[in-house]
């Protein structure tokens, strides 16, 4: 015990003894060390090093000695280039007694360095870049040291740069750092663990003087061409960035790098944006909160990348460009990898949700993309749109506004071509489905369609497309849509117009009061195929804004229809094949319902029009029609046409049938005088057309029967007017054509034919009962419209007419009547009669000295007439008056020339008048002589005869006079002549209709 106490004793002393040697040795030796490290730094720089006090320590860091400079200032005869408050060296101790400095730790505290570039390109520090000229042969390919630093600490060190003709400044600051070094021929080794900050920095045409700070921590090692990123952390004005890894330097380049978060304030971060690239996009204001992640790992050179997955996220985003809405809320969530062959082939890029807002506006979209070389991608897009915020910012249009909301969603997926052509509008159609809602919205467009309050739904999904719900309100046209509900798909390809075809499967349409159902199909624009099969019921009114107002002023009634069509249209024959589709492949019904119509620039009005009307098969039927026309009542039971298509439009030699039975109720002639002027305007300006078109190779036949409880023409009125007809081109027959009127009961037939070189034969037969042809005269106004003077007035004739067997025929060649050979045959009956100032008569009256010829007041006149050679025969003619009795026969010519050989009776005339024994005579006679006459009377005979319009005979005549037998027997013979040529009951009038009534 007491040895080992002896023995520690010892040891203290020599310790001690040492510890205080060490102590006098570094006081001796601190200007001689301090005066080496000196000399070997001056001896590589061209500057002055001035310290201001130096310590020497043996003890702090055995073995190694330490040198503590205070007030460290380095200059060169123009510039101060730093100073140092503090620099601590250590260096190895043995070395030094070999007058060798080995540094191997170095911290410096405090101070600052002056790097400056002048205008010529020369740097304040030049003098420590010079190599001495005997350095420069020196041989360094011997192994031996360059350099080892274990330690260097950077304590608080400010480092200014100045670049005077790139015009660069910057201000960096080592708060704090940690540095080893050490260099051979064979291994490199840097390491740095510390943070640094940097501000007032200055680069050309940028706006980094704008940040206050960056402030960087850093704990890197390079050895041997690899760099470990231990931490990296990355902070400044609306940035930060934190990172760590590895990169592996070579011919190839490895990378493993995280960027573990990165976090960046759009808004601060915008300040550095160049004004003109701002000024290009308009861009006012940016912000958000963006934040990335990040893994690189790989190899990196010409031909291969390394594996990179990156992350993106924004949220608070928030951008103005121009004049467009504010977009709000941007929120971005997304990520980008080259994936497991880290080429473009396995590269892909995908946004998890890209959201915003704008007003009342937002939106949500994503997606992705896949295989850059060659890129798929996907996409999905919901949108809601408020249209108020879109028009105040949409570039002049037709949209005077627009309002409501609008609702989107869309969906796409497929692969981008390496060249896009027409063809990718099919392929995008294929992979892309639609869904749009529409509330509320309105559009007002200037001088187009202005649309109110629509809402409904539309889809397009795999080349079909839905409209549900549908509705509207069309203000400029005062009509509702209430319903659309529209089902169709397309087939082909827009490549190739050809190809396409639409199949509306269903179409659903209603309006307030009207409705429109049905299916349809369009196919090969080239040469349209179509086919419809839809029904409808129209109010009438309700379209009547559609109308343009030249042509209608009104419209009422409903019509519902049905329709099934079909057919092919040749585009340079569009109306041929129209109308063929229509009349040869369609089927039509429409059934009217209080119809009415008032035209515009025509004088029609048509009400209270209900029925049924179909087309089918070349033909138009009619059942049950009944309305009114410009106050005409009208019925039909049944009507059609038939060959419309086949005859008339193709212009073929075929037939265009008819058969109709029309009602009419009371008409005026006086309506169809505005019609007359309209035709006749129109006629005279398709007068060259008419020369120039083709003629007409159709034939045409119609057969029916046409009533009419009235017919007013001017003052006449006819009543329960009725007719059968059977026409065609170029025979027209009506028969039974039965009429009321003048008090008095008419049935008459008509037969025309149309003759070749415009010759027009016409027949006609007529019976009358009852006629007052008084009232015949006095409605006609004595026929002065149709004559150059009067023949005979209603105040000079009266009486009621019966005809028995009248009929007659006419020849018309061009627009003239062929005299000659106008035939007629008649006997007609007077009755209850009054002949008062007819010119003939009275000058007989006063060639004869009878008194009353001037007003006779006959009971009968029976006359007995035919037409022949161009003159009217009068075979016999009876006239009973209640003064005298008179028989005439004789001959009239239509200039008015006439001869004719008058009987009547001595005693009537010496009696001025008839005695009652004359009368009861007369009366009791039942048979009259060859001339007419009474048995038992004296006759007394005379003849009347005009020529070019002068009397040229008045007088008696003896009953056997050869004028008067030349006469009678002229007449005969004309008359056998007129039997041969002119038989009335071998005239046909039928119709082939068969009358009910």
């Amino acid at each position: 015990m007491k040895r080992l106490r002896r023995v520690l004793s010892i040891f203290s002393l020599v310790f001690i003894g040492l510890l205080l040697g060490l102590i006098l040795i570094a006081e001796l030796a601190e200007n001689k060390v301090a005066g080496i490290a000196l000399k070997t730094i001056n001896e590589n720089v061209d500057a002055t090093i001035a310290v201001e006090n130096i310590d020497l320590s043996l003890i702090a860091n055995l073995p190694d000695v330490t040198l503590e400079f205070s007030n460290v200032e380095v200059t060169t005869v123009s510039d101060t280039l730093t100073r140092i408050d503090r620099l601590y060296i250590s260096a190895e101790l043995m070395p030094l007694f070999k007058n060798r400095f080995n540094i191997i730790e170095i911290a410096l505290e405090g101070g600052w360095l002056n790097y400056k570039i002048d205008s010529a390109g020369k740097t304040n520090f030049d003098a420590f870049l010079a190599v001495p000229e005997d350095e420069q042969a020196e041989d360094t390919t011997s192994n031996q040291l360059y350099l080892s630093l274990k330690h260097l600490e950077l304590n608080n060190i400010f480092f200014s740069f100045t670049d005077i003709p790139d015009d660069i400044n910057a201000c960096l600051y080592i708060d704090e750092g940690l540095t080893s070094v050490y260099i051979d021929d064979e291994n490199q080794k840097i390491a740095f663990d510390g943070a640094l900050r940097a501000n007032q920095c200055k680069y050309p045409q940028s706006k980094l003087h704008l940040m206050e700070e960056i402030r960087v921590e850093l704990d890197v090692t390079y050895f041997n061409d690899k760099l470990t990123v231990s931490n990296c952390f990355i902070e400044t004005d609306g940035a930060n960035v934190k990172a760590s890894g590895e990169i592996a330097l070579g011919d190839d380049i490895y990378t493993d790098v995280s960027v573990s978060s990165a976090n960046f304030d759009l808004e601060e971060l915008s300040k550095y944006i160049p004004d003109t690239l701002l000024s290009n996009y308009d861009v006012r204001y940016v912000s958000g909160l963006a934040s990335l992640q990040a893994d690189i790992k790989g190899i990196y050179n010409d031909s291969v990348m390394p594996r990179i997955d990156a992350g993106l996220r924004l949220k608070e985003g928030r951008i103005a460009i121009g004049d467009y809405p504010v977009l709000n809320g941007i929120g971005f969530s997304g990520d980008y990898s080259n994936g497991a062959l880290m080429n473009a082939q396995t590269t892909h890029v995908n946004i998890d949700t890209l959201s915003f807002s704008a007003g009342a506006s937002h939106g949500f979209l994503s997606g992705g993309i896949e295989n850059l070389d060659k890129i798929s991608y996907r996409a999905k897009a919901a949108l809601q749109l408020d249209l108020d915020d879109i028009f105040a910012h949409l570039p002049d249009t037709l949209l005077n506004d627009l309002s409501g909301q609008l609702k989107l969603n869309a969906s796409s997926y497929g692969v981008l071509p390496n060249k896009f052509d027409e063809q990718f509008a099919d392929y995008i159609l294929d992979r892309t489905e639609l869904n749009m809602q529409l509330t509320n919205v309105d559009v007002q467009m200037d001088s187009l369609l202005n649309l109110d309050d629509v809402n409904g739904q539309l889809a397009y999904k795999k080349q079909a497309f839905e409209i549900d719900n549908l509705s509207m309100v069309l203000p400029d046209y005062g009509l509702t849509l209430t319903r659309a509900d529209v089902n169709a798909d397309y087939e082909g390809q827009l490549a190739q117009l050809s190809s396409l075809g639409i199949n509306i499967s269903n179409f659903d349409i209603a309006t307030t009061h009207s409705w429109l159902k049905g299916e349809a199909s369009f196919n090969n624009p080239d040469y349209p195929l179509y086919k419809l099969d839809a029904d409808a019921q129209i109010k009438l009114s309700e379209f009547m804004a559609f109308v343009p107002e030249s042509q209608l002023k009104s419209m009422t009634g409903t019509v519902a229809a049905s329709v099934k069509t079909g057919g092919q249209l040749h585009l340079d024959s569009i109306a041929d094949n129209m109308m063929k589709t229509l009349f040869t492949q369609s089927a039509l019904k429409a059934e009217l319902n209080n119809v009415g119509i008032e035209m515009e620039s025509y004088p029609v009005t048509i009400s209270q029009l209900s029925g049924t009307v179909g087309l089918q098969s070349d033909s138009i039927h009619m059942d049950n029609i009944s309305g009114d026309f410009n106050g005409i009542a009208f019925d039909t039971d049944s009507t059609f046409v038939k060959n419309i298509y086949s005859a008339y439009w193709l212009n073929q030699p075929d037939t265009i049938k008819a058969e109709g039975y029309l009602n009419l109720g009371d008409i005026d002639y006086a309506m169809f005088e505005p019609f007359m002027a309209v035709e006749e305007n129109e006629e005279a300006e398709i007068v060259d057309d008419e020369a120039v078109s083709e003629p007409a190779r159709y034939h045409f036949a119609a057969k029916g029967k046409v009533t009419a409880q009235s017919f007013w023409y001017g003052n006449a009125l006819l009543e329960n007017m009725s007719a059968l007809y059977n026409v065609s081109d170029s025979l027209y027959i009506a028969d039974q054509i039965k009429v009321d009127a003048f008090k008095g009961q008419m049935n008459s037939s008509v037969k025309v034919e149309m003759l070749p070189d415009d010759v027009m034969k016409i027949n006609f037969k007529n019976s009358t009962r009852g006629l007052d042809i008084n009232q015949l005269l006095y409605d006609f106004d004595d026929f002065m419209d149709y004559t150059d003077e009067v023949y005979i007035s209603h105040e000079q004739l009266s009486g009621v007419l019966n005809t028995d067997s009248l009929s007659g025929q006419f020849i018309i060649a061009g627009d003239s009547v062929d005299i000659g050979k106008v035939k007629l045959k008649a006997n007609l009956t007077l009755e209850d009669g009054r002949l008062r100032g007819y010119p003939i008569t009275k000058e007989m009256g006063e060639d004869y000295n009878i008194d009353g010829l001037d007003d006779l007041q006959f009971k009968t006149l029976n006359t007995k007439l035919f037409v022949t050679g161009g003159s009217i025969y009068a075979p016999l003619t009876n006239i009973k008056t209640n003064t005298f009795d008179i028989s005439l026969f004789g001959k009239q010519e239509f200039d008015l020339d006439c001869q004719y050989h008058i009987r009547f009776y001595l005693k009537e005339i010496l009696r001025k008048g008839k005695t009652n024994r004359l009368e009861r005579k007369q009366s009791k006679e039942g048979k009259q002589d060859d001339y007419g006459g009474t048995k038992g009377l004296t006759s007394l005979f005379a003849v009347y005869k005009i020529e070019n319009g002068k009397t040229v005979k008045s007088s008696l005549e003896g009953k056997d006079s050869q004028m008067r037998k030349k006469m009678k027997s002229l007449i005969y013979v004309k008359e056998q002549f007129a039997e041969l040529e002119f038989h009335p009951l071998i005239v046909k009038y039928n119709t082939g209709v068969v009358d009910n009534e």
